[in-house]
């Protein structure tokens, strides 16, 4: 049966406004040129502690980043240097019991190992930090093309906020272990004093150099959960502003018969449009999720292993004062500063869980409207097929693979922490002590208070 339509009705299209010409074609839109700027202002302030590589340049129209090799032989000489430091403490005369002396050598060995890697792993992953301000930019500006709102939460004045309380509290911390060390103790020489000291500044501000960038992250997700639930809940998405073009036709005869379920497909191919839109974003965000775990991976793993080591040594070494009669123990000076170290190290253990959990907590939130839409959509294969691959986990960070950084991981963190902690105690109380140790045993006092 022959089928007559008029090709001179009205079509009305919308398109996208044509680009102005000039160099404002070219140009990048206002915020990702701004995010772009505190990439770079973040990327020299951790270069400060050769956190980061050598170089973030600008080339053409984008910022790469590279290694140089003054970079890489200044933190070749730093490790070297760290290292030497760490053996020349074997062989140091201290006047502490056995059990402190071999915690001292564990806490020291841990952290130069954790601040081996945060100085090395960076120069050997230049390419994937630029991959990474890659995927930012790009989801910006995919997201800031339906209109959806930057969160401010990654602002310079954030960065610089949360960068100058950290920055303050490590350095009111090495003032006063200094003033312990040579005003108390005034045996102590500086090396030893460095050697112990600045491992814990360094790998403090890599843990917030992830910190930061877990952060932008997670205001990433947010920005993209307010996207997906306005094409959930209204049936489209925050389209850009858009040109309306009429044009006219004539008549025409079509002889052939529509194919059947025609009608069904071109009514579903502008949401199977937009449907790849989203899910284009949604594995953008997620891959560069990955990307950071993998960045950060061996960071975790290794600093983690050093707060573990350090906050369960300073604990033993809180519990022979405690338990120390007279001036054998150790001075308030010196107890007050164990607690120091113990609450910065919580602090730190603790920030990175948090911020994790809010990714992982806005990753399924955002598979839960994923899931919503694919049941809703569940009446055209079409759809299902594509939103069910996407239904498959969370976003979460792990330490190189060896375990999750989130809540969960406290728990055990707390039991290893008690359970290491109750062997150092035993032992002490099992290895006699000389009378000139510093740190005396318990057992060493009730022997002498019965004689």
């Amino acid at each position: 049966m022959s089928k007559w339509i008029n090709k001179r009705k009205v079509s009305i299209l919308n398109l996208a406004p044509p680009s102005k010409p000039g160099p404002a074609l070219q140009a990048a839109p206002v915020g990702e040129q701004e995010f772009e700027q505190l990439f770079h202002f973040a990327f020299k302030c951790f270069r400060l502690f050769a956190l980061t590589p050598g170089l973030m340049d600008r080339q053409k129209d984008r910022y790469r980043v590279r290694n140089t090799r003054w970079m890489m032989l200044i933190v070749l000489l730093l490790v070297v240097v760290a290292w030497i430091a760490l053996f020349e403490t074997f062989f140091i005369e201290r006047r502490t019991a056995l059990i402190t002396g071999i915690a001292n050598h564990i806490q020291f060995l841990m952290n130069t190992i954790a601040l081996t890697v945060a100085w090395v792993v960076p120069q050997l992953k230049a390419d994937e930090l630029g991959s990474i301000l890659d995927g930012f930019l790009l989801i910006d500006r995919e997201l800031s093309s339906y209109n959806v709102h930057e969160v401010a939460g990654y602002r310079r004045v954030s960065f610089l906020l949360r960068y100058g309380v950290v920055l303050l509290a490590l350095l009111s911390l090495t003032i006063y272990d200094g003033f312990v060390s040579f005003v108390q103790l005034t045996t102590v020489e500086v090396w030893y004093w460095l050697s112990h000291q600045l491992p814990f500044v360094i790998y403090a501000m890599a843990f917030l150099h992830a910190y930061v960038l877990i952060y932008w992250l997670h205001a990433r997700f947010r920005r993209l959960n307010t996207l997906v639930e306005q094409y959930y809940r209204q049936g489209h998405i925050f389209a850009p502003a858009r040109q309306t073009i009429i044009s006219f036709a004539t008549m025409v005869k079509l002889d052939e018969e529509p194919a059947v379920g025609e009608e069904l497909h071109s009514a579903g191919r502008r949401e199977i449009s937009d449907d790849l839109q989203v899910l284009a974003i949604v594995s953008r965000t997620i891959d560069l999720g990955q990307k950071i775990e993998s960045y950060f991976g061996p960071l975790f793993l290794t600093v983690y292993t050093a707060l573990f080591s350090v906050t369960t040594i300073q604990s033993y070494y809180c519990y022979l004062h405690l338990t120390a009669k007279g001036d054998r123990g150790l001075s308030i000076e010196t107890l007050v500063l164990s607690g120091g170290i113990i609450l910065y190290n919580v602090i730190a253990i603790v920030a990175l869980p948090y911020i994790c959990e809010q990714v992982e907590s806005e990753s399924k939130l955002l598979m839960s409207y994923l899931s919503k839409l694919s049941m809703k959509h569940s009446q055209v294969a079409q759809h299902s097929s594509i939103w069910f691959p996407n239904l498959i986990s969370s976003v979460r960070f792990s330490a190189f693979g060896f375990f999750t950084i989130n809540y969960n991981m406290l728990s055990g963190l707390v039991a290893g922490m008690v359970t290491y902690l109750i062997i150092f105690i035993q032992f002490n109380s099992m290895v006699p002590a000389s009378k000139d140790d510093t740190h005396h045993t318990r057992k060493q006092h009730v022997t002498e208070e019965r004689f």
